[in-house]
């Protein structure tokens, strides 16, 4: 009978590799086993002696000097073990575990050429005398060895012996063509469990993908994942909707958010207000990193609208109180350079304590703008007060204003009852609509203002009260001052600081951000594009509006047309509210309904407007461009004008009538406006 012995280090190889080795060989075979750890008296004359190692070698010579042959075992690491080790980190310090120096550093070469390049490896040995601090060891089933202190243990099993070697010892015993059918199954077998093996993690990794795609496509935020040179290396559904459904791969981010934008100083984009395609977002970068290397960039974009929403919903909950100042100049967004001048102003007020008096058209915003001054000056944590004088009749102003004393009047309440001139103390006082004041009361008011006291209703002393003013209105004082109805020294004590509101029409560039604003609002959703919602030439329609009603009569619209909308269908002209459409059809000043802009041309406009009036200028053109919808400037309107002067159609003199139309220039304009009959009639 065929015989052949193995010797190993250690008996727990040895049990091991025999069991490997009769799976092979069968009963073809008598094997005995031997472990230098139990000693090894016997000698091997004429026998094949498979070693485990080449070290072993040095500790039996005088045993196998006589063998017929000696095979050094080629081992190889068993792919059922490492799945742990495709878990940890890159860079991660390992302690490599084995019962020899030699096998150690084998071991480690092994991982190595496995792909665990990335690992730090740091053998582990009986007898080692000083060895690297790791808080994870890996051992090929030596985990006796592994020092106590070591708080994980990766045990990748013993090696196995590789078919070169079985060949070789088949060859050997002479059983290669009987045997070798059976390895070369059980091999074939191997593989084709590693096959399955490896699909069942590319099924995992398949099924963990399409888990994580789907997480970061219904994540709130647009994402988008870059390397540290910024170039995109994923991007979620919300990311490719903001640019119009691009495949976003093998292009930069300075491709897509600018050239000035720079992943590297990360920390500096921390929710920033972006402006991107017309729209506003909320970006921040943060870095993916491990202990010791970025790994890569994530980039969010937040709808800037739902975040306001959010934060209002939360600050109107911690901020219960009736008189707490919701809005901040933060809610104040525009591309308008005069309504930045604005701000700015207003920033500049709100440091100061005197009065302010804000005069604009209805529905600019005179009370945000207030909200935001308060929030931006030293009293900021203290009452913001409203008081609109057109809401409360003058029968009850003056009570609501200074309070009353018990008894004061028929329905005085038991105790009487503070003032909201009592209630701003130490804060802010808001006087909305001002110029609805009666006289008998904006006297009242004066002393106010001058003394900083009040006198309650029915009361006969006076209560100091420390209060900042700003009062606000659409009407024109001096006018009001003139026909008698408003003081002239109230308006010098309230003019201290005069704030002048925008108009939405001279601020045509925020109208789609706005829209785009109270889309989100209403419909309590993400829209990323208003051409989610209207068509290109609705949009048109509305961006040059002359708005009369301002940002009042905008936010009714689009809550018109969001409660009207159709699941399905974007909106249209016809979907827009019938008051609307004609406020716009019959407002004097614009002298055409919307569908006569599209219809002439600029140079016709001009010629219309200069043809109405007894003489105008350039720049009172442009106003009544402006108007008009049209939004055409200064520099170009004198190009208009030269040309038609050089028509003959109009003469150009000095001054603010300076553009007067000829007697061939009102033949044309008339033919125009016989066309357009609706424009504006003729002189």
């Amino acid at each position: 009978m065929k015989e052949l012995i193995i010797i190993s280090l250690g008996d727990n190889t040895l049990q091991s590799m025999t069991k490997q080795i009769k799976r092979y060989l069968g009963d073809e075979v008598i094997i005995r086993g031997y472990s230098i750890e139990k000693g090894v008296e016997a000698t091997f004359k004429d026998k094949i002696v498979l070693l485990t190692g080449a070290p072993i070698l040095s500790h039996v010579s005088k045993q196998v000097q006589e063998a017929k042959k000696i095979i050094i075992a080629r081992r190889a690491l068993s792919y059922r073990h490492i799945e742990k080790i495709f878990m940890l980190k890159e860079k991660t310090n390992i302690l490599l575990v084995n019962d020899t120096k030699e096998s150690c550093y084998e071991t480690i070469e092994q991982l190595k050429g496995h792909g665990f390049q990335s690992l730090t490896f740091s053998p582990y040995y009986p007898g080692i005398k000083s060895y690297s601090s790791c808080s994870i060891a890996i051992t090929p089933g030596e985990s006796r060895f592994v020092p106590p202190e070591i708080q994980e243990v990766i045990d990748i099993g013993n090696r196995q012996i590789d078919i070169t070697t079985i060949t070789e010892i088949m060859s050997e015993l002479n059983v290669l063509k009987k045997a070798g059918m059976l390895a070369s199954s059980e091999f074939v077998s191997e593989i084709i469990d590693l096959t399955k093996y490896l699909s069942t993690i590319n099924q995992k990794l398949d099924h963990s993908n399409l888990l994580l795609t789907t997480i970061f496509d219904k994540f709130p935020k647009a994402l988008l994942f870059c390397d540290e040179q910024g170039n995109v290396t994923y991007s979620n559904e919300k990311m490719k909707w903001i640019f119009e459904g691009n495949i976003l791969l093998n292009v930069n981010v300075k491709d897509l958010f600018g050239s000035e934008f720079d992943v590297s100083t990360a920390p500096h984009y921390e929710e920033e207000v972006f402006h991107l395609k017309n729209n506003t977002y909320i970006v921040s970068v943060d870095k993916v990193e491990n202990e010791e290397e970025v790994i890569c960039y994530l980039i969010e974009l937040e709808n800037y609208d739902t975040f306001k929403y959010v934060d209002k919903v939360i600050s109107s909950k911690i901020n219960s109180s009736k008189f707490r100042a919701r809005y901040h100049f933060t809610h104040l967004h525009t591309r308008n350079e005069k309504m930045n001048k604005m701000i700015q102003l207003a920033k500049r007020m709100a440091r100061r304590n005197a009065v302010i008096l804000i005069q604009g058209e209805s529905g600019t915003g005179k009370e945000l703008l207030a909200q935001a001054i308060h929030n931006e000056s030293s009293r900021s944590d203290q009452p913001f007060v409203p008081v609109n004088f057109a809401a409360l009749s003058p029968s009850i102003l003056e009570s609501e204003l200074f309070g009353y004393e018990e008894g004061a009047f028929t329905g005085a309440k038991k105790g009487g009852k503070r003032g909201l001139f009592e209630e701003a103390n130490c804060g802010t006082i808001f006087m909305d609509e001002i110029g609805e004041a009666p006289l008998d009361l904006q006297v009242k008011l004066l002393r106010v203002i001058q003394e900083g006291e009040i006198r309650r209703v029915g009361g006969n002393h006076q209560v100091p009260v420390d209060i900042r003013i700003i009062a606000a209105t659409n009407q024109d004082l001096v006018s009001k001052i003139i026909d008698g109805s408003f003081r002239k020294d109230l308006y010098y004590r309230l003019n201290v600081l005069p704030l002048q509101t925008v108009a939405l029409r001279e601020r045509r560039e925020d109208i789609l951000p706005l829209v785009h604003h109270y889309f989100n609002l209403f419909s309590q959703q993400d829209v990323y594009h208003v051409n989610e919602y209207v068509d290109k030439e609705t949009m048109d329609f509305l961006t040059h509006h002359p708005w009369p009603g301002n940002v009042r009569e905008l936010v009714n619209v689009v809550e018109y047309m969001v409660s009207m909308k159709n699941p399905g269908q974007k909106i249209s002209l016809e979907d827009l509210p019938a008051y609307f459409m004609s406020e716009w059809e019959k407002d004097k000043q614009l002298k055409e309904p919307y569908y006569v802009k599209k219809s002439i041309s600029e140079e016709d406009h001009v010629l219309l407007i200069i043809y109405q009036k007894f003489g105008i200028g350039r720049r009172r053109i442009v106003e009544e461009l402006m108007e008009k919808g049209l939004s055409i400037g200064e520099g170009k309107v004198k190009s208009i004008v030269n040309v038609l002067r050089e028509k003959g159609w109009i003469e150009v003199n000095r001054g603010v009538r300076g553009c007067m139309v000829s007697e061939k220039g009102k033949q044309q304009a008339k033919k125009i406006m016989a066309q357009l009959p609706s424009y504006g009639g003729s002189q």
